[in-house]
């Protein structure tokens, strides 16, 4: 395959990360973890390219599994996760809250 087709991939760093880093607060906020949002920020990151560029590297998945439909489910899991954790703001708030309203 060529260079061009992992370009197919770049999106799903985008949604990746904008659907883990919701869930990592949701996840600090029941679990009441006192992280900062720097750190969330880096984990989601992380745990994005981990979770694409593993299953590539070692051939449980090839390029042709990154189609729009996985792409679409991440944005909704994103907007699921993210309205969770606003639900859970005001009972459960954390220290990262004043981090994010100092933004």
């Amino acid at each position: 395959m060529g260079a061009v087709h992992w370009l197919i991939v770049v999106p799903y760093y985008f949604v990746g990360a904008l659907a883990a880093l919701p869930l990592l607060m949701l996840t600090c906020r029941l679990v009441r973890a006192k992280v900062s949002l720097n750190t969330l920020v880096g984990t989601a990151i992380g745990v994005t390219v981990a979770a694409i560029v593993i299953p590539l590297v070692c051939g449980w998945l090839d390029l042709s599994a990154f189609t729009g439909r996985p792409l679409l489910l991440l944005v909704i899991a994103s907007l699921l996760f993210a309205a969770l954790d606003a639900a859970l703001a005001e009972r459960l708030p954390l220290p990262l809250d004043t981090e994010l309203r100092q933004l």
